[in-house]
C-alpha cells in the first residue's frame, strides 16, 4: 500500500504540473501527426502503384489485341511492328515496384529520398530516379516530414528529462531527504517507483500506437514485435541511465545538467561527429562516373561501326555465337544497332559497381561505430524493420538491374535469332519482362 501511495502521489503531481503535462501532450500530439504523415505517404505509394498496375495491364491487353486482330502496332505509328522482337520488347511496359512495408508509418526512414517505382526501357539504369547513398540520416525535420522514429529516438529523451529531472533532486534542494526516508522506508525504492510511473505513462501509449498501426495495416508479424522490443529497450536504456544520475547527483541543477549532457553526447555529439568523419573520409559522391558513362561513353557507342558493335555484343554474350545472325557472314547493321543498348547497360553497370562499392565502404564505416554510437544503431535497425533503410533500397536497385539485364538479354537473343513474335511467344515474353504479377 505504501508503494501504491507513492505511485498515486506521482500521478497527482504529474497532472498538476503544467510544464510536464503539456510537454507530454505535445509530444504525443506530434507522434500522432507523424503517424498521419506516414499513413499519407503509404497511401500515396499504394495509390500510385495501383495506377501503374492498371496502366500496365491496359497496355498489355492492347498489344494482345494487336496480335489477335493481325495489326502490327498503333495506327498513328506505322513504323512500329510488334512481330519484330525489338519493337515488341521495347513497347511492352515493365515497371519495377517497391511495395511499402505495412510498418512504414512507424518509420519513414529514407523513403522520401528514394523512388519506389521505375518504368524500364532498353536504356534504363537503377540510378535513373534515386541518388542517395548513405544510411546516416539525421536531418529528418529539414529533409521531409516528421518521422515517428525520429520523435522516439531523438526527442523522447528530452521529454524524459522534463518529467524526471526533479525526482529526489527537489527533496535534496529543500532538505526533505530525511522525511522521505521516514515516510517511504527505502529511498532507493521510492526513486524506482517514481521512475516506474513515468516509464508506464511513456511506454504504454507508445506501444498502443504500435498496435494501432498494426491493426489498421494488418501488420501483426515478427517485425512488429522486434520494433516494439527495440523501442522499449531504447527507452529503458535512458530510464536506467537517468536512474543512476538521480542516485549519484545532488540538487535539481546537477541532475538536469547531467541528463542534458548525456542526451547531447549520445543523440547529437557522437552521431554528428561520426557523420562528419565519414563524410570527410568518403566525400559526397556526385556520381561523375555514372554521368560520364551516360553521356560521353554512351555517345561513343553510337559512333561505333557495325563490326565494333558486333564484337562488343559477342564479348558480353558469348552464347550469341550460336544465333542465326552470328553464323551469317554478313553483319546486319539494323540488328546490331537495335541491340546496342546492351553495351550501354554494361558501361553503366561498371560505373554503378564503383559507386555501390564506395557506398558500401562508407556504410561499413558507419556500422563500425555502432558500439559507441548506439543511436545510429537503433535508427538504422528501426528503418530496417520498416524497410525504409539504405539496404532495402540497395536491394531494390539490385532488383531493377536484374530486370534490366533480363530484358536486354531477351532483346539481344531474340533479335540475333531473327525471331518473329506471335501471340503465344508474346505471352512467353511477359513471363520474363513483367515484374507485376
Amino acid at each position: 500500500m505504501r508503494y501504491f501511495n507513492i505511485f498515486n502521489f506521482e500521478l497527482i503531481h504529474f497532472l498538476r504540473s503544467k510544464t510536464k503535462f503539456l510537454s507530454y501532450l505535445f509530444f504525443f500530439a506530434a507522434c500522432l501527426y507523424s503517424l498521419n504523415n506516414g499513413f499519407e505517404l503509404q497511401s500515396n505509394y499504394l495509390s500510385t502503384i495501383n495506377d501503374i498496375k492498371a496502366s500496365e495491364k491496359e497496355t498489355i491487353q492492347k498489344i494482345t489485341d494487336w496480335f489477335e486482330s493481325g495489326e502490327f502496332g498503333p495506327k498513328e505509328r506505322s513504323w512500329i511492328n510488334v512481330t519484330d522482337p525489338y519493337w515488341c520488347i521495347r513497347y511492352t511496359p515493365t515497371y519495377v515496384l517497391k511495395e511499402p512495408s505495412t510498418l512504414l508509418p512507424l518509420g519513414i526512414g529514407q523513403s522520401e529520398q528514394y523512388g519506389f517505382y521505375q518504368k524500364l526501357s532498353i536504356w534504363s539504369s537503377p540510378f535513373d530516379s534515386d541518388i542517395v547513398e548513405e544510411i546516416s540520416n539525421y536531418e529528418r525535420l529539414i529533409n521531409g516530414n516528421i518521422d515517428f522514429s525520429f520523435l522516439i529516438l531523438f526527442l523522447l529523451p528530452l521529454l524524459l528529462i522534463i518529467l524526471t529531472y526533479n525526482i529526489n533532486a527537489f527533496e535534496q534542494d529543500y532538505n526533505f531527504e530525511n522525511l522521505i526516508k521516514i515516510q517511504s522506508g527505502n529511498k532507493n525504492k521510492w526513486i524506482i517507483i517514481r521512475l516506474a510511473f513515468y516509464f508506464v505513462v511513456i511506454v504504454l501509449p507508445i506501444n498502443l500506437l504500435f498496435f494501432s498501426v498494426a491493426i489498421i495495416n494488418d501488420a501483426f508479424d515478427i517485425n512488429l514485435l522486434k520494433l516494439i522490443l527495440l523501442s522499449n529497450s531504447y527507452i529503458s536504456v535512458f530510464f536506467l541511465s537517468f536512474y543512476f544520475i538521480i542516485r549519484k547527483s545532488f540538487g535539481v541543477s546537477s541532475v538536469a545538467f547531467k541528463m542534458i549532457t548525456l542526451w547531447l553526447i549520445f543523440c547529437v555529439i557522437i552521431p554528428g561527429s561520426v557523420h562528419q568523419y565519414v563524410n570527410l573520409k568518403y566525400p559526397t559522391n556526385y556520381m561523375t562516373d555514372f554521368l560520364d558513362a551516360n553521356r560521353k561513353d554512351t555517345y561513343d557507342v553510337f559512333k561505333f561501326s557495325k563490326e565494333e558493335l558486333n564484337e562488343r555484343l559477342l564479348a558480353i554474350y558469348p552464347e550469341l555465337s550460336k544465333t542465326k545472325h552470328a553464323k551469317d557472314s554478313i553483319i546486319n547493321r539494323t540488328i546490331v544497332r537495335n541491340t546496342m543498348s546492351a553495351i550501354v547497360n554494361q558501361i553503366n553497370l561498371d560505373a554503378i559497381n564503383k559507386i555501390e562499392e564506395q557506398n558500401s565502404n562508407k556504410n561499413k564505416l558507419i556500422k563500425q561505430s555502432f558500439w559507441f554510437n548506439p543511436l545510429s544503431y537503433y535508427q538504422n535497425k528501426w528503418n530496417q524493420l520498416t524497410e525504409s533503410d539504405y539496404e532495402s533500397y540497395k536491394n531494390y536497385r539490385k532488383f531493377i538491374q536484374n530486370k534490366i539485364d533480363q530484358r536486354l538479354k531477351l532483346l539481344v537473343f531474340e533479335c540475333w535469332d531473327q525471331k518473329k513474335v506471335n501471340k503465344d511467344s508474346f505471352q512467353q515474353y511477359l513471363k520474363i519482362l513483367k515484374s507485376i504479377e
